[in-house]
């Protein structure tokens, strides 16, 4: 059975994923830190998906972003393969010796959860743009040197970034994208700019405060600098750590509502695949992606309300 991966035209996600075995391979350099850049404001191109918040760690990414066409599965797989296939380029030829077999975990796919109300969305922004901070690498999410962006980018209009110098030729010199506040959080960008760095700044001394009762002290950006992208943690990755699909800043009535639908989703999806291994057509339930993809199966409307509060 394929997996019925849906998506909310309208909604908004928390996007996430990993280097293979959790290697430093997306470490900050002037390189990767383009390559990143680039190949998202590319992925993102005539799909639909609007850019909230991006935060690029040494192993893994997250991204705030709303997916407008139903469209996120084909942004993130046109994102990752290019970003693959330019870093792949890049360190084999700075590590010739080195068997670097590709970029992405292949342990699953990437981790999309759907934000259904607008506290969900506030409460998943800061956590993007203080991930840094969390992991106890920078005192403060603006000094980490990866790419990552900031609240005030949603004030200062189109961003540029030139082509790097691997893989892509026949792609433009210079992509130009924005970064736009969600606009579940309201209309007025100067307000939201100032409640999200308010939430920022709280959080951040809680962690501050969280590592000095721990007795731990922040790595510093000249020791994320000297990491080694070959590297990889110490510490064993987690495991048997449920993937959550929905969030809802704890809100549970909101998350019951999207959980019902998620179910209600599901059972109507077994059904119309049931359907289609013996008649060899059925219609689907909105949101399908990859049987509409591969057999172009026909889908029921989608109505955005029924996962997300505010989702338009």
């Amino acid at each position: 059975m394929s997996h019925p991966r849906r998506s909310v035209p309208g909604g908004t996600y928390l996007v996430t994923h990993t280097t293979v075995m959790s290697m430093f391979l997306l470490v900050p350099s002037k390189v990767v830190n383009q390559v990143m850049e680039y190949c998202i404001a590319w992925a993102a191109r005539e799909r639909g998906v609007l850019l909230h918040a991006i935060s690029v760690e040494s192993n893994h990414y997250h991204l705030v972003v709303t997916d407008l066409e139903g469209r996120l599965s084909e942004f993130i797989q046109e994102f990752q393969r290019t970003s693959a296939r330019c870093l792949m380029q890049y360190y084999r030829a700075k590590f010739p010796s080195a068997r670097l077999e590709g970029l992405w975990s292949g342990a699953g796919p990437f981790t999309d959860t759907l934000l259904v109300n607008a506290a969900a969305i506030l409460d998943k922004l800061v956590y993007t743009f203080t991930n840094p901070v969390k992991d106890g690498l920078v005192r403060d999410y603006r000094q980490w040197p990866g790419f990552n962006t900031r609240p005030s980018h949603w004030r200062q209009g189109p961003r540029t970034i030139e082509r790097p110098e691997f893989y892509f030729k026949h792609t433009p010199e210079t992509l130009t994208y924005e970064l736009t506040p969600p606009r579940q959080l309201g209309t007025d960008v100067e307000r939201v700019i100032a409640d999200v760095e308010g939430h920022i700044r709280r959080e951040q001394a809680q962690i501050a405060t969280n590592m000095r009762a721990q007795k731990r002290t922040f790595a510093g950006t000249k020791a994320v600098l000297r990491t080694s992208p070959l590297d990889s943690p110490d510490t064993p990755r987690p495991e048997g750590k449920l993937t959550p699909r929905l969030a809802a800043g704890g809100d549970a009535k909101s998350l019951a509502a999207a959980a019902a639908a998620l179910k209600l989703f599901r059972i109507a999806y077994r059904e119309a695949w049931k359907r289609f291994k013996e008649l060899g057509e059925a219609v689907f339930p909105g949101g399908t992606l990859l049987m509409h993809k591969r057999f172009g199966v026909e889908c029921e409307p989608l109505d955005a309300a029924c996962w997300c509060e505010l989702a338009t």
